[in-house]
């Protein structure tokens, strides 16, 4: 029975209820959400309303920040937080929807685990915070860190950048872009992190939205196109979100 991960909707409808769309052609129906489902986007109401009947929906650091405070974010990142804890708490809805999102938010878990298999929203080290990047190869103690809390597969987000790290039989640390896989990752006896990309704010130089599906023991990675110009258009609207969040949507930057 095959299985949908997605991370990082940030709060972009459009992208979302297409990788949606695709899951249910698809006829999938087991869903896992690694966190993001808020934060940069204009329509976190709606994203939360879609994300909460999820087989699994972790926090993540957007979560964290709405919650808590917003611990080392930009001012960009920064200033949408504080816009959708306003947007949460608007009046202009019912205050038990309200109270319902915040009650949702407040339960999700930094981590969770099925089998082998560690789903997390950043890395096994730090679940919500810590990013894990190709650059940090050079980082033994940060890799192997990492590595030695998985006992084989794990699926993180964050990121935004798509891509499997994988443990050789000599402990070295390799990774593998999306144009190295061909979108496709046969996980074997090796430990592996696999980052199944964003949904609503690709940063890996492709616009679509992303999403894996995983069968047994193989991992496709689906690039869905969806209308990144209404969503451009929604952020410019509020008048508030910063400009930037808009124009690197058409980037996939």
């Amino acid at each position: 029975m095959a299985t949908a991960i997605i991370s990082d909707i940030h709060a972009n409808l459009e992208a979302f209820e297409a990788v949606l769309k695709d899951i249910k052609r698809r006829q999938i129906s087991d869903i896992i959400c690694l966190g993001d489902v808020i934060g940069y986007g204009p329509n976190p109401r709606e994203c939360l309303k879609l994300a909460r009947d999820f087989k699994i929906s972790l926090r993540g650091n957007h979560e964290e920040a709405v919650l808590f405070i917003s611990i080392a974010f930009r001012e960009d990142a920064a200033l949408a937080v504080e816009w959708t804890r306003t947007m949460i708490n608007s009046t202009d809805y019912d205050k038990t929807e309200n109270h319902s999102f915040w009650d949702w938010l407040g339960d999700r878990p930094r981590l969770d685990e099925l089998d082998d298999k560690l789903f997390v929203h950043g890395t096994p080290r730090e679940p919500t915070r810590e990013y894990l990047r190709a650059a940090d190869l050079v980082n033994r103690e940060k890799m192997t860190e990492n590595f030695d809390l998985i006992r084989h597969v794990c699926f993180c987000g964050h990121t935004h950048e798509p891509g499997v790290f994988v443990e050789e039989p000599d402990g070295q640390k390799k990774h593998h872009s999306l144009k190295e896989l061909k979108n496709v990752y046969r996980i074997d006896s090796r430990k592996c992190i696999i980052n199944v990309g964003a949904v609503g704010q690709p940063r890996d130089g492709d616009n679509r939205a992303c999403y894996v599906t995983v069968t047994d023991k193989t991992v496709t990675y689906h690039r869905i196109p969806y209308d990144y110009k209404l969503t451009m258009k929604k952020i410019m609207d509020t008048k508030i979100l910063p400009g930037v969040l808009a124009s690197r949507l058409e980037l996939g930057r």
